[in-house]
């Protein structure tokens, strides 16, 4: 709509206003900021996968990859979740996609990449996927789960689900839960309490082997409290954290009282079974290792408080601190300032450990001192500024360490929407990756090997590494619908055929 000034001069002003309204409402909608979409589009088209192989050709790792995409289509499967599962049933890739507004989850071997099945989902869930023996549940945190047949033949295009609701109809979990072969271990908000389900005869979590701890006589006498942090569980035994400031371990399958050692503090770490042995810190400045009976194999006093996961494989044990130091902040009339103590990240901290078999008694554990100078306490082997770095393998006397910088880039109004779109799910669906490395250091020192590995893999949405002994391994997966496999050699199946 133009008009010329001369003739706008001749128009009474009350017209001038309604006809400059009427252009302005003109503007095409797209050019309108609050339209804007403030996450990257999903790909349209994609790379070939040689170009992905070719960034991590530096590794002196082998590599295999899987095509999502097939050689059927040209549009690419948009990837949005990558898990990696390991138990005595099989150990395998899951990985969820995005495809015209429904999601897929398939199952691909970890080893020689062939396809087990592939099934749609009724909705992604904000928890990781749980695999207990023929099954694999999606939960979220509202307690409703989706049950999937794991391990029948393929039924091609056919839905593998097998039940869905709510387990008992009141479980809301108070954290991320846990599963082994034989039970999904929950957190229930509603009564501070851990539920162990029993998938043994169904997919519904019923069964007499479903338990609640505690219960009256578990031998628990302090205040039990809510469980905040993610439990550890395997076959025997349950670990978990409760804000009594204790750690609990239960028999997996019964529910059994078996020990609850005081961690004379809060826990920020979840904690970690290996080596028979539960991994846990606490706000006292310490990390435990505890044998399954209760009793302390070692206790470690850490240079600050020890928080996130732990990473445990070959008998080392990698932690990251937080420093304690004083904060400065000002009174409510803004005329003075006093001291209060806060916290921020310390060291990312390499320590190490050892199991001497003593004949005909239970086994000795000793830490590894990494500076014997220093006598009055256990030193790491070596340590770095913590920068949120991630263990993903250690392999050859090499650590493989990931380095990811992720920031909050959406206001409220733009996550909701981006909720009612099915785009966020889970939190790491809010973040925006700002870098993304892959680091080789140095084992026994903690220093880069080699200049060249120190590798950029912002072009790959999702990695993931493997804490298995029988599994040395690192997968990627690219948004466009490429599976990665990075990996040595190992002692037992893995590393592919």
């Amino acid at each position: 709509m133009k008009f010329s000034t001369r003739a706008m001069t001749c128009l009474p002003p009350a017209l001038i206003t309604l006809l400059v309204l009427t252009a302005s409402c003109s503007i095409p909608p797209q050019a309108r900021p609050a339209d804007r979409n403030p996450l990257a589009p999903d790909p349209l088209s994609r790379q070939p996968a040689s170009y992905y192989e070719a960034q991590l050709a530096e590794l002196p790792l082998r590599i295999k990859s899987y095509d999502l995409t097939g050689v059927q289509r040209r549009q690419p499967v948009v990837v949005r979740e990558l898990h990696v599962i390991h138990d005595d049933v099989r150990d395998e890739i899951l990985v969820i996609d995005a495809d015209h507004e429904a999601n897929h989850m398939w199952s691909i071997d970890a080893y020689d990449f062939t396809l087990h099945w592939k099934t749609m989902i009724e909705k992604r869930v904000n928890y990781d996927p749980l695999p207990s023996g023929h099954y694999i549940h999606l939960m979220n945190s509202d307690g409703e789960y989706q049950g999937y047949d794991r391990v029948s033949s393929p039924r091609e295009g056919e839905s593998r689900l097998v039940s869905m609701g709510r387990f008992e109809g009141d479980i809301f979990p108070s954290a991320p839960p846990a599963s082994n072969d034989t039970h999904v271990f929950v957190a229930a908000t509603n009564s501070n309490s851990m539920r162990g389900l029993s998938m043994i005869n169904n997919a519904r979590g019923e069964g007499a082997e479903t338990w609640t701890f505690p219960t009256v006589g578990a031998g628990v006498t302090e205040q039990f409290m809510q469980i905040n942090l993610k439990p550890a569980a395997d076959r025997e035994t349950v670990a978990f954290v409760n804000n009594n400031n204790h750690l609990y371990m239960v028999d997996a399958q019964s529910g059994e009282f078996r020990a609850n050692p005081d961690l004379r503090g809060n826990s920020r770490t979840p904690p970690t079974i290996k080596d028979d042995l539960v991994f846990v810190g606490s706000d006292s400045g310490q990390l435990f290792a505890w044998q399954k009976s209760g009793d302390s194999a070692w206790i470690l006093t850490c240079d600050g408080l020890p928080y996130g996961d732990i990473f445990v494989e070959d008998r080392w044990v990698f932690v990251h601190t937080l420093e304690l130091y004083d904060e400065e902040v000002a009174t409510e009339d803004g005329k003075s300032t006093y001291l209060r103590a806060a916290v921020r990240p310390g060291k990312f901290c390499a320590y190490r450990y050892e199991i001497i078999d003593i004949e005909n008694d239970r086994p000795v554990y000793n830490l590894i001192d990494g500076d014997p100078s220093t006598p009055w306490k256990v030193d790491p082997i070596w340590t770095l500024p913590d920068e949120g770095q991630q263990m993903l393998m250690i392999h050859d006397d090499r650590a493989y360490v990931l380095y990811e910088q992720r920031e909050e880039f959406l206001n409220e109004r733009e996550k909701a929407k981006l909720r009612d779109e099915g785009r966020i799910v889970r939190k790491e669906d809010e973040l925006r990756t700002v870098s993304r490395q892959l680091r080789v250091l140095d084992l026994n020192t903690g220093n880069l090997l080699r200049p060249e590995w120190n590798l950029n893999l912002m072009d790959f949405a999702f990695v993931s590494g493997s804490m298995e002994e029988r599994d040395r391994a690192i997968y990627l997966a690219t948004k466009d619908g490429y599976i990665f496999k990075v990996y040595g050699k190992n002692k037992g199946v893995g590393g592919g055929k």
